[in-house]
């Protein structure tokens, strides 16, 4: 039997739920919970996206109990415990669940992964923004994260002629520089992170969760590409440097059509093996061609770019 993807919802009313007594729902709150946790009602139904069958399940909770954290908590227990019957390999959280996430024992689905994925195709996006060659951009990689860092160098270094990664750890970086400066020639240049020059920028990709003051160094009109920061240190930046651009989310098409970035990971996750070893264990050079060709199965395009909620 096939693995499957599962998106996992709130009800938004108690009539939602589908009791088997439906008088249930006309008895005091108390009793009415007591009864969830024994009968465990589940709403499942199978869904089809992009040619791949998932289960869309609604958990017996509805949405104006979802402050109560100790019973979402037990709620989640509980079906974590019956997963196996349901034969579920990746799940997709909805917004209001959202930050019970980490609750459920199962790979979930993350959009600010799936943009990290299709990095290529965001830079390709934003240079269509500036007025320059690709081969006069100057590209920087700021690490905190060394396996995106892995990722986005294997992703960009074809067709570039300026590189530089900013790290507290060069040395983890100088065997791939030297393999790629003797494929390409190209020179990556490689800084410390408490760097406080001027850095030659036009677009940006950031793999740091830190505080920092490195957005001081970048160039007038440079792209940050950043989906990894929390909003407090994006409103920072824009706070102070109200001259460069940040990329904190953007659309995705497949096909044309408007997808969900969570919906289209977790289908990605659930049928690839290698993409799973990446998320869990992070990315090796030797994943690259492998990567790159299941990327290519789908017809993807990147729609509208955001600076937090504002078209950029």
């Amino acid at each position: 039997m096939f693995k499957k993807y599962a998106i996992i919802r709130a009800n938004k009313e108690l009539e939602d739920i589908s009791f088997r007594n439906p008088f249930i729902r006309y008895f005091p709150n108390k009793m009415i919970r007591k009864y969830i946790m024994k009968k465990f009602p589940l709403d499942i139904s199978e869904v089809k996206y992009l040619d791949n069958v998932g289960l869309d399940i609604k958990l017996p909770i509805i949405e104006k109990e979802i402050e109560d954290e100790w019973y979402i908590r037990k709620i989640i227990q509980l079906f974590n415990s019956r997963m196996l019957i349901y034969n579920i390999n990746t799940i997709i959280v909805s917004k209001e669940l959202g930050n019970f996430k980490h609750e459920f024992e199962s790979l979930i689905a993350d959009e600010k992964a799936i943009q990290f994925l299709y990095i290529d195709k965001v830079i390709e996006k934003i240079t269509n923004c500036i007025n320059k060659e690709l081969k006069d951009m100057n590209f920087v990689i700021i690490d905190g994260d060394n396996s995106k860092t892995r990722y986005i160098i294997d992703q960009i270094y074809h067709g570039i002629n300026s590189l530089t990664i900013v790290t507290s750890k060069p040395q983890i970086f100088e065997d791939r520089v030297e393999e790629i400066f003797n494929e390409t020639g190209l020179a990556i240049a490689i800084t410390n992170n408490s760097i406080n020059q001027d850095i030659s920028s036009d677009i940006v990709i950031n793999c740091n969760k830190e505080q920092d003051k490195i957005f001081y160094c970048f160039e007038e009109d440079s792209y940050i590409i950043d989906f990894i920061s929390s909003d407090d240190k994006i409103k920072n930046i824009i706070i102070k440097r109200s001259d460069i651009n940040i990329v904190t989310g953007i659309d995705m098409y497949v096909d044309n059509r408007l997808i969900s970035k969570e919906l289209f990971h977790g289908i990605l996750l659930n049928e690839n093996r290698l993409l799973r070893s990446m998320y869990l264990y992070g990315y090796k050079t030797n994943m690259c061609d492998r990567l790159n060709k299941i990327k290519s199965k789908y017809h993807l395009t990147i729609g509208k770019i955001y600076q937090r909620s504002q078209q950029l």
